[in-house]
């Protein structure tokens, strides 16, 4: 019997199944949906600090890195490719840092 050892193990068969189930289009709103809720998320706490809303910035942070694992399998995106373009916007980034 094999035994899972990460929690990815565990999550990714879950999410991988919501995108046959649902479909790309409804998923791809989903995630939409999602994007909204954390900026509102990030809005209240900015506003209105407390635990209530901290806990509800985590929920929705983790709603989005959730949909965007989705995101990534239903479009053939994967992480090198994110990566690379991190990597260049981190390197604009440390050159208008260097301006200011």
């Amino acid at each position: 019997m094999e035994v899972i050892t990460t929690i990815q193990e565990i999550v990714e068969p879950i999410f991988k199944k919501s995108i046959e189930v649902y479909g790309k289009e409804a998923q791809s709103r989903q995630a939409m949906e999602e994007c909204a809720e954390l900026i509102q998320a990030i809005n209240k706490f900015l506003r209105y600090p407390s635990d209530q809303r901290y806990a509800n910035l985590i929920e929705e942070i983790a709603d989005v890195e959730i949909m965007l694992y989705q995101l990534k399998v239903m479009f053939n995106i994967d992480d090198d490719q994110v990566f690379a373009f991190k990597v260049e916007k981190a390197k604009r980034e440390q050159e208008r840092l260097k301006k200011l």
